[in-house]
């Protein structure tokens, strides 16, 4: 039997100091989409001051209320998951500062925080504040020259100064929704959820974000159709190599065989940068390829190892098959059908650690953190024999 070490850090932490994490928690995130989703518009191009205090301000009070939750207002029941919280967090403080990349620091940092929160809850108001957020920059855009336009890529900017930088909070947005009604969706979920894919496809014209919610949707209606399929040994090994095999044409063909990619006049970079990508790529990364604005690199699995490095990708791939090797032994049918969806859009897009386009970075405590003999802690109710 393992014995609780006699440190500050793991005394027991009473139901209601638990629940109160649990309102700090909703509150950072609360606080950290209002930053994506509002203050990182083309507001700051009208606005740049007050912007630029928001901004601070909104990031300084996140990362304050996440950390006094993590240290304060969470259970740890064990040394060995109070260090590895603590070498994440300070490797995504390295990356912060190294490779320039903010989200990466507060995707840890909420997966940290997420420990013994109902993820429920926290969904709920992710849905709230992210639509909110996002309908008010779409009337602000449309009604007032405080969101002006300011950029054309092949479509216009909806006041996000690319069109790939709305369509990836339309895809936060409806995989909150999807992920919180699944496995009961009514017909109110479906045709939202529908006509959600339709206008992210058709009117910014988001092809990543828009064929991953069609995929979503379609699996959604298979698993329906054959339940029993995804139970099975085949699908739990079809996931797990899912994760293994998303980023390997990439990978091999655009870094290790630097096989040039020349279209700066699709995307504004010149010839140069995608040829010396190869040299981009070392143990600790360092080239600035992530962050809340749409940048050149198209594609997650270019973007981790360019950005974090080997070291980096290495580590975040582990991460990741622990967490699908986690899901598929617990029978967590609905988180499996969304991360096979989340690697499809991250091989379209880079916007694998902006949490306002991926609500599933709450799951990290699912994969390092899991209490013994207890459920883990997911949304969706296990899968047992095609029954709920």
């Amino acid at each position: 039997m393992t014995t609780q070490p006699s440190d500050r850090l793991f005394r027991p932490v009473s139901p209601a100091a638990q629940a109160k994490g649990e309102r700090v928690f909703c509150a950072a995130v609360a606080l950290l989409l209002v930053l994506s989703e509002v203050f990182s518009s083309n507001i700051q191009n009208t606005l740049p001051t007050f912007s630029h205090v928001c901004r601070i301000a909104l990031t300084v009070t996140a990362a304050v209320l996440l950390v006094a939750k993590s240290l304060l207002l969470t259970q740890w029941q064990t040394k060995q998951q109070a260090l590895t919280a603590a070498a994440l967090a300070a490797f995504a403080v390295f990356t912060t500062a190294y490779g320039r990349d903010q989200w990466f620091l507060f995707a840890v940092l909420l997966g940290i925080g997420a420990k013994d929160v109902d993820l429920r809850r926290v969904l709920q108001v992710y849905l709230a504040a992210a639509a909110g957020g996002l309908l008010a920059v779409q009337l602000l855009h449309t009604a007032t020259p405080l969101v002006p336009y300011l950029y054309y890529c092949r479509n216009w900017d909806y006041g996000y100064g690319h069109y790939n930088g709305y369509g990836a909070r339309l895809a936060g947005v409806f995989f909150a929704w999807g992920w919180l009604r699944w496995p009961r969706l009514r017909w109110w979920d479906w045709g939202g959820l529908a006509a959600l894919a339709a206008y992210t496809l058709l009117v910014p014209g988001c092809r990543g974000a828009g064929i991953a919610m069609v995929l979503l949707l379609v699996l959604f209606l298979l698993q329906r159709a054959l339940p029993a399929f995804f139970e099975s040994r085949i699908w739990h090994g079809m996931a797990l190599a899912a994760g293994l095999l998303s980023g390997r044409f990439e990978i091999w063909h655009h870094v290790f065989w630097g096989y040039p990619l020349y279209h700066p006049e699709q995307d504004g970079i010149p010839g140069w940068y995608h040829d010396a990508m190869p040299k981009a790529v070392t143990l600790l990364g360092g080239l600035a390829t992530d962050g809340d604005e749409h940048h050149a690199i198209d594609n997650s699995f270019l973007a981790i190892p360019m950005n974090k490095g080997v070291l980096g990708a290495v580590v975040i791939g582990v991460i990741f098959l622990l967490l699908m090797w986690r899901l598929c032994q617990n029978r967590c049918t609905g988180e499996t059908l969304f991360l096979t969806v989340i690697l499809v859009y991250f091989l379209m897009e880079n916007k694998c650690f902006l949490f306002s386009a991926d609500p599933f970075i709450l799951l990290l405590p699912a994969a390092l953190f899991p209490a013994k003999g207890k459920p883990l802690p997911v949304v969706c109710p296990p899968v047992t024999r095609g029954y709920i």
